[in-house]
């Protein structure tokens, strides 16, 4: 018998940090998002922020890797439409 593929998509777990002004504030805060992409994460940022009105700064995202137990940096998707 053949091994059936996994259909459903795989979710990771990004992180996206933000300054809760939009002037330059010394306290950061992270949303926490699970999500396929850094895109869908970044997303989900955005469309919580356009809901709940805020005024805020995106200063990077992160998407945590499991088998090295460390967050790497996804903020190139900063300079894309989303």
């Amino acid at each position: 018998m053949k091994k059936q593929k996994n259909k459903e998509p795989k979710f990771f777990q990004y992180r996206i940090k933000y300054n809760a002004e939009s002037s330059e504030s010394a306290m950061n805060n992270y949303h926490y998002f699970l999500a396929c992409s850094a895109k869908e994460a970044l997303s989900f940022h955005m469309d919580m922020v356009k809901k709940k009105r805020l005024e805020m700064q995106t200063l990077s995202v992160e998407k945590y890797n499991s088998y090295s137990f460390k967050w790497e940096d996804k903020s190139f998707i900063l300079n894309q439409e989303v």
